[in-house]
C-alpha cells in the first residue's frame, strides 16, 4: 500500500514538472513572439526615421547642384549682393564688346570693381548695355556674373593678393552692331521711342535703342537728377520695358484668331462706310476714309477699323484670350534683360464696347517694342520663335571660351498654317497698303503700320512691325514713336530709312 501511495505521488510530481516546463517553453514563446514584434516596431521606426533623413539630405544635394548650375549665375548678378559688392573690389570688370569687336564698355588696366568705367559710344548703347552702379541695368547686371569671373584658384588669389595683381573678369562678346544701332537711334531722331531688332532666323539681337536717352558715362553726376525724370524717364529702356497702346499693329492678332474659329475665313467680305456703331457709339476708320468692299487682306493692308471691330465682336473671347497669351501676351518675355510683359485683358465678361476697341488695338492693351519685334520674328519663320539672345560668347582673361550661344528654338507662338497667311498679308502691307513707301525699295519689305490714339489733343503712337530680307541678309524691326502729334512723321519711315541703311 504504501509503495502504491509513493509511486502515484511520484507520479503527480512528474506531471506537475511537465507542466511547469510547458508554461516555462509557452511563456519562453510568448516572450520571443513580444521581443520579436518589438524589434520589428523599431525597425521599422528606424526605418522610416532613416528613410526621413536621407530624402532630405538627398533634397539638399539636389537642391545645392539646382543652385551651382542655374541658381548661382543669377545670385551673383543680383545687384543687391553685397557679397559680389565685396568681390569686385578685387577684381577689374571685363569688357563688353560688339558683334564686330567694338568696345563697349570697359575698365582701365589696373582699376578694381565699378572704377574707371568708360562707355565710348554713349547715349546710343546707354539701355542695352547699362550701367554697373547704382543698382546695375542692362547687360552690365545680366553679365555681372560672367565679368566678375576669373579661372584663378583660390591659392592663385592669394598669391594675387600678396602681389597686389588685379585679377581680371572675363569678356562678353554681344551680338549688337554698331552700324546699325547708330542707325535705329539716329533715325528716331529727337522723338521719344524706341527700336528693337533682331535676326528673325537666329535669335540674335542686333539693336536695342531707346529715346531720350543719357551718358552713362556721367552716371554718378546727373543720377539724382534722372531718378527724379518722371516727365522723360530716361532711364526706362523703352524697347523692352516700354508700355504703349499697340494701335492698328494689334489687327495682326485680330485677323489670327479669326483665321482659327473661321475656315471660311478667305471668302470673308465687309463693305466699309468709313465707320461702324458699336452700341450707341462709333468707331471710325482713319481720317473717316470708306474702304467700300475689302476681303481680310485688304481690310488687313489698308488697316480698316470697321471691318475688324466687327470682326472682333464676332470671336470667342476665352480662345482671343488663349491665342494672345501663347503669343506671349501676360507672359515673361524670353530676354536677359530687363524687361516687361504685355497686356491682354479681355475675357469671357468683356463688354462690347471694349472688345471692339481692343479688337483695333485701342483699350487697355499694352506692347512692348522687343515683344512685337518678336512676333515678327516668328512670323517670318513659320510661325516659330528663336529664342532671342543678346551674347555671342564669354571668353576668360586666358583667352579660352567659356561659354557661347547657339540659336535655339524657344517655341511655336503661331501656327504654321496662319503665319505663312500673316506673311503673306503684310507683304501686301507694304506692296499697296498703308506702308507702300517700301513697295519699290531694292529689298522685299512685310510689315503692319499702327496708329494708337493716345487723347483729344491728336497726340499718338506711331508703330511699324515687320521684317525684310535681301539676299541672305534679313532682319526683324518693331518702331515705336511715343506721344507724337500727327502729321510729325510716322514709325514707317523711321524703319524704312533702317531698312535702306542695313539691306541696301
Amino acid at each position: 500500500m504504501k509503495n502504491f501511495i509513493w509511486v502515484k505521488n511520484m507520479k503527480m510530481i512528474l506531471v506537475h514538472k511537465k507542466q511547469k516546463r510547458g508554461e516555462r517553453k509557452l511563456s519562453k514563446r510568448k516572450n520571443s513572439r513580444s521581443s520579436k514584434s518589438e524589434k520589428r516596431k523599431l525597425n521599422k521606426q528606424t526605418w522610416v526615421v532613416t528613410v526621413f533623413f536621407s530624402i532630405i539630405f538627398f533634397f539638399m544635394i539636389g537642391y545645392y547642384v539646382y543652385f551651382i548650375v542655374a541658381d548661382s549665375q543669377e545670385v551673383a548678378s543680383n545687384s543687391y549682393n553685397k557679397r559680389v559688392d565685396d568681390r569686385q573690389e578685387k577684381i577689374q570688370r571685363g569688357t563688353i564688346y560688339a558683334s564686330h569687336g567694338e568696345k563697349l564698355a570697359y575698365s582701365d588696366p589696373g582699376s578694381t570693381g565699378n572704377k574707371n568705367r568708360h562707355y565710348p559710344y554713349g547715349k546710343t548703347f546707354a539701355h542695352v548695355v547699362g550701367i554697373s552702379t547704382h543698382g546695375k541695368s542692362g547687360l552690365e547686371k545680366s553679365c555681372n556674373f560672367d565679368l566678375l569671373s576669373t579661372r584663378d584658384t583660390p591659392f592663385q588669389e592669394i598669391i594675387n593678393d600678396f602681389k597686389g595683381t588685379k585679377e581680371k573678369g572675363a569678356d562678353v562678346y554681344t551680338t549688337l552692331k554698331v552700324g546699325l544701332q547708330k542707325n535705329c537711334y539716329n533715325a528716331l531722331g529727337d522723338r521719344k521711342g524706341a527700336v528693337f531688332a533682331m535676326n528673325p532666323k537666329t535669335g540674335a539681337v542686333l539693336a536695342c535703342v531707346s529715346r531720350p536717352s543719357y551718358n552713362p558715362e556721367t552716371i554718378d553726376s546727373i543720377w539724382k537728377k534722372l531718378a527724379k525724370d518722371s516727365k522723360d524717364s530716361r532711364l526706362v529702356n523703352r524697347g523692352t520695358q516700354g508700355k504703349y497702346t499697340p494701335g492698328s499693329i494689334f489687327k495682326t492678332f485680330t485677323a489670327l484668331e479669326f483665321m482659327k474659329e473661321d475656315s471660311d475665313f478667305k471668302d470673308f467680305k465687309y463693305n466699309c462706310h468709313g465707320y461702324t456703331k458699336v452700341g450707341n457709339a462709333k468707331i471710325h476708320c482713319f481720317d473717316g476714309k470708306a474702304h467700300y468692299q475689302v476681303n481680310l487682306r485688304d481690310a488687313y493692308a489698308y488697316s480698316c477699323n470697321s471691318a475688324f471691330a466687327t470682326i472682333g465682336r464676332e470671336l470667342k473671347m476665352n480662345k482671343f484670350r488663349s491665342t494672345c497669351e501663347t503669343a506671349l501676351f501676360n507672359k515673361e518675355l524670353p530676354l536677359d534683360i530687363e524687361s516687361t510683359k504685355s497686356r491682354f485683358n479681355l475675357d469671357s465678361d468683356s463688354g462690347e464696347w471694349d472688345i471692339a476697341s481692343t479688337s483695333i488695338g485701342q483699350g487697355t492693351t499694352t506692347v512692348s517694342p522687343a515683344h512685337m519685334c518678336m512676333v515678327a520674328s516668328a512670323i517670318y519663320n513659320k510661325g516659330v520663335l528663336m529664342k532671342p539672345y543678346l551674347v555671342d560668347s564669354v571668353v576668360n582673361s586666358y583667352d579660352v571660351i567659356v561659354k557661347t550661344t547657339d540659336p535655339d528654338e524657344y517655341k511655336e507662338i503661331i501656327p504654321e498654317e496662319y503665319a505663312k497667311k500673316l506673311k503673306s498679308y503684310m507683304r501686301s502691307v507694304c506692296k499697296y497698303g498703308t506702308a507702300n513707301m517700301m513697295a519699290y525699295s531694292s529689298y522685299k519689305a512685310y510689315g503692319k503700320t499702327g496708329t494708337a490714339e493716345l487723347n483729344s489733343d491728336d497726340d499718338i503712337n506711331s508703330w511699324f512691325m515687320g521684317f525684310a530680307k535681301k539676299g541672305k541678309k534679313k532682319i526683324a524691326i518693331a518702331v515705336c514713336l511715343e506721344d507724337i502729334k500727327q502729321g510729325s512723321g510716322s514709325a514707317t519711315s523711321v524703319a524704312k530709312e533702317i531698312f535702306d541703311e542695313y539691306l541696301g
